[in-house]
């Protein structure tokens, strides 16, 4: 996971909210990020549900898709790569710390 995380692409159009590989991935960088992946998403399948079932697409509807979108994005982001991105940042940390220390 972290291999697809460190590739520049991955974060492509928010590069420069990607932290240093020693630095968390926290709330405050998911935040920042989960307004752009998760609110494609949840647009995208939108348009597929309008599109699968010929329903209208209305501004409520593109709202609450966007929202929850963005709700999964943060939450399955969190638990998955963000999981694996600070253990190795808790790990790079414990590194310097000790090159420091000795």
């Amino acid at each position: 996971m972290n291999w697809l995380t460190d590739m520049d692409w991955g974060w492509w159009p928010v590069i420069s909210f990607r932290p240093p590989k020693e630095r968390d991935i926290d709330n405050r960088v998911l935040f920042k990020i989960s307004p752009v992946f998760g609110g494609v998403a949840g647009l995208i399948l939108l348009l597929c549900v309008a599109f699968s079932h010929f329903t209208s697409i209305t501004a409520w509807k593109a709202a609450l898709f966007y929202l929850a979108g963005c709700i999964a994005f943060f939450l399955s982001y969190k638990f998955t790569f963000a999981y694996f991105w600070n253990r190795r940042a808790k790990r790079l940390r414990m590194q310097t710390n000790h090159e420091t220390a000795a």
